[in-house]
């Protein structure tokens, strides 16, 4: 039952998790991460398919009883150094593609000899193709330029649509994703191709997309919120965050289901080599897209929000009103003392106190004249002026005793 208020709850944008509150831990969890990618970027490196680097490429077709293993050890027995050895196709049409640097002709045909006699065919029939590198180093430079287009592009739309702060918080996660994705690709080693370059640009619209669906929420939030003192920038920005959070999840989900089924399953299960290299770098990229649009974009833009002098003095005076509604609710209110007349000429009377009145205490204007009105009124149930008991006439004097003088 608990867990279906949860969801209901979630569903309904109700949620009331705090993401703005712990913010320092969020970063101190991805500088670790960026660290550990920086590193293995800096010793490590990638692993570029020949596409980039430049090389030959060897396809043979798979024959029975045969590995990949197999027909990779053909080819490193001839002293050739294999840069990736991976099958290709389904059924009938599976190849073995081994990738080699870049050979001489003389050994170029050793090898395709050795695979040709390795699955039992023709040498013509051994597929062989030569990659220079100056035509990954084309591919480079043009995704390159890509790139830094569409962050100016993206920053310039963010910065009008919403606001400069926003356009500097969005870009920040999507270099956030960027570099926690190249991380994770050289840490796990998969060969870097023109694939995963196409993956590499994907991920940048799918973690952008995120992070402008919660700041459109922030910014319907926040409209006019400085001249009211009942809540910050940072409550309103969390509150964002939360409704928005179904939205996130369901996005992420959708999209990682398919990718990880060609992750894991494809190229796992199957041993689809050819799929593991745009699957890897979508599924880490998303992932990180998520998880930077919730837990980063909207903590750094609170942070720079607070840096304007108007926001913090805003964000201090709604503490104090607090912390004084806070004090006057601790308070119990004194009672009001009654006026006290000491018998004699000249009466004095004792001031009440009137200090902690409280809202109880204090009659309405409009109520007071109806106060004053019932209690200069008869009593219930009194009997008139002229039928009063004691023979008392209204308007009338009273009978004068016998004896009495006159004065």
């Amino acid at each position: 039952m608990a867990s279906n208020g949860i969801l209901r709850r979630l569903y309904r944008g109700e949620t009331n998790i705090d993401f703005i509150g712990p913010r320092k831990r969020w970063y101190l969890a991805s500088v670790v991460l960026i660290a550990i990618c920086v590193a293995s970027l800096a010793f490590k490196g990638f692993h570029f398919g020949i596409e980039f680097a430049g090389g030959n490429e060897f396809r043979v077709p798979v024959a029975a009883g045969t590995t990949l293993e197999e027909a990779r050890g053909e080819v490193e027995g001839l002293g050739v150094e294999v840069a990736s050895a991976q099958t290709a196709g389904t059924g009938g049409q599976q190849t073995y593609v081994v990738r080699t640097s870049e050979l001489d002709d003389a050994t170029q045909r050793e090898v395709t000899e050795a695979l040709a006699g390795f699955a039992g065919i023709a040498p013509t029939q051994v597929n062989r193709s030569e990659v220079s590198s100056s035509w990954g180093a084309d591919v480079t430079r043009k995704a390159l330029q890509g790139l830094v287009v569409f962050l100016l592009l993206v920053g310039l739309y963010i910065a009008i649509r919403f606001e400069r702060k926003m356009a500097f918080a969005a870009l920040l996660a999507l270099l956030h994703d960027l570099v926690l994705t190249a991380g994770v690709y050289s840490l796990v080693g998969f060969e870097v191709t023109p694939a995963t370059v196409i993956g590499l640009l994907t991920i940048l619209g799918f973690s952008l997309y995120d992070t402008v669906v919660v700041f459109d929420k922030v910014e319907e939030n926040t409209k006019g919120m400085l001249g009211q003192s009942r809540f910050t920038y940072p409550e309103a920005a969390n509150l964002a965050v939360n409704q928005t959070l179904m939205r996130s999840i369901n996005t992420s989900l959708i999209a990682l289901l398919p990718v990880g089924g060609l992750l894991f399953v494809g190229a796992g299960v199957l041993g689809v080599g050819t799929l593991k290299d745009l699957a890897l770098v979508l599924f880490v990229g998303m992932l990180t897209g998520a998880y930077s649009s919730l837990f980063l974009a909207t903590p750094w833009l609170v942070d720079f929000k607070l840096m304007e002098p108007r926001y913090k003095t805003h964000a201090s005076r709604v503490v104090a009103r607090r912390s004084a509604e806070a004090k006057g609710a601790a308070a119990p209110a004194k009672p009001a003392r009654t006026a006290k007349v000491k018998p004699g000429k000249g009466a004095a009377v004792e001031p009440a106190d009137t200090e902690l009145e409280t809202e109880d205490d204090v009659v309405p204007a409009q109520a007071a004249p109806a106060k004053a009105m019932a209690a200069s009124g008869p009593r219930p149930g009194a009997k008139p002026a002229g039928q009063r008991s004691g023979g008392k006439r209204s308007g009338g004097a009273r009978p004068g005793r016998p004896g009495a003088k006159r004065r």
